[in-house]
């Protein structure tokens, strides 16, 4: 019992330092200045070397880092990260997502989802059809509250993903809809917003239990530019 309580907080110490050590790369706070070494981070996190070389390594297989024979470690640039890995992303939208990240967000949705609106359309079970239109209902009585509703938007766009039935599609959703969930917020407290939105979510399910594919895809166009222009207006209410 004892060696499986050990493995299991030596499992959690591993996890725990991967993130801390993620998280301060992306905020430029690991890599420069006095955390650039192995000993100057093992002294800052307090944890042997072993700990830290796991966590380095898990890292630089993720993109974020790279281990130099003799030289050590040294962080990479961004644009040779591997974005779409979910935990490197989740990383990111905690660390705090810009201005940049959102516009690239909003562009990759105005690509990904019409399309995959478009196939679900066509190839839907009965099943996710029905899955697809309970977390609508969820969706439209939870308009109050928060937390309910966010979570059955999530769920929402997963199920349309996994009815287009492509493993890329599918694999896809677990990076876009990671950072969906960072940007989510962003305009859910503007006047106005909510009413509109639950129309245009119903629009997309009624469109798909329908197999109406042209239908599906042209309202979930409306769905992320609606939610585009929501985030720019928060972004830059003066432009308005």
């Amino acid at each position: 019992m004892k060696a499986a309580v050990s493995t299991v907080r030596r499992q959690r110490l591993h996890d725990q330092m991967i993130r801390q050590v993620a998280l301060g790369v992306i905020r430029g706070e690991i890599g420069q200045g006095e955390l650039s070494t192995e000993g100057d981070l093992c002294r800052h996190f307090q944890v042997s070397r072993t700990i830290l070389r796991e966590a380095v390594k898990v890292l630089a297989a993720k993109g974020l880092i790279e281990l130099r024979p003799k030289t050590g470690m040294h962080v990479r640039a961004r644009n040779e990260w591997n974005l779409v890995d979910p935990d490197l992303l989740g990383w990111l939208c905690e660390a705090g997502v810009d201005e940049m990240f959102i516009q690239d967000l909003c562009e990759v949705r105005s690509i990904v989802e019409p399309a995959a609106a478009e196939l679900a359309a066509r190839r839907a079970t009965a099943e996710e059809i029905e899955s697809l239109l309970k977390w609508y209902h969820l969706i439209e009585i939870n308009t109050d509250n928060e937390p309910a509703r966010l979570e059955a938007d999530r769920n929402f766009h997963s199920t349309i993903f996994a009815a287009c039935h492509n493993v890329f599609l599918t694999q896809m959703n677990a990076t876009v809809g990671a950072a969906i969930r960072a940007t989510q917020q962003i305009g859910v407290h503007l006047p106005d917003v909510m009413e509109e939105s639950v129309q245009v979510h119903k629009e997309v399910a009624e469109a798909i239990a329908r197999h109406d594919s042209a239908k599906a895809r042209s309202a979930m166009e409306r769905l992320v530019r609606q939610s585009t222009d929501h985030i720019h207006r928060v972004l830059h209410p003066k432009k308005r």
